[in-house]
């Protein structure tokens, strides 16, 4: 797939599994973004992220899947960067106050490895049990 395709992609296959962009269940869009970043990627490389914390700006906190799309141009070099985000928001409660984290794939020698790491992370577990969030789906050039 394109890089300008997975967007609608991954937003195509939360619908698949059910995911009410309305009423957002983090650990369904955990579940979908495992498989989506199975699937391959036309770009330079290819990253996945999990992170989670307090937005200063705005007070809110935030749940974050991310994965990233290095793109080279015409002569191989690199180009820019895009992210694409399934991102939770949601007012913080005392339990979500206090949390903050950051961890790549990259760290990892296998995504599987990497996404048993996450969800044995004490930020995701708390995280992904709360209710009230809101979700976006967007990608972006960083």
């Amino acid at each position: 797939m394109q890089t300008s395709e997975a967007e609608d992609r991954l937003k195509a296959m939360l619908a698949v599994a059910g995911f009410d962009i309305k009423d957002p269940n983090p650990q369904i869009a955990w579940n979908v973004f495992k498989l989506f970043t199975q699937e391959p990627v036309v770009c330079a490389d290819d990253g996945v992220l999990f992170q989670c914390g307090l937005f200063l700006s705005s007070g809110l906190f935030y749940l974050d899947f991310v994965r990233q799309f290095e793109l080279e141009n015409e002569d191989g070099e690199y180009d820019h960067m895009e992210q694409l985000h399934c991102e939770f928001t949601c007012k913080p409660n005392k339990q979500l106050h206090e949390l903050g984290k950051n961890l790549w794939a990259y760290d990892f020698e296998s995504l599987n490895e990497y996404f048993a790491a996450v969800e044995n992370l004490a930020e995701f577990k708390t995280a992904i049990s709360q209710t009230g969030w809101q979700c976006k789906i967007r990608q972006e050039e960083v």
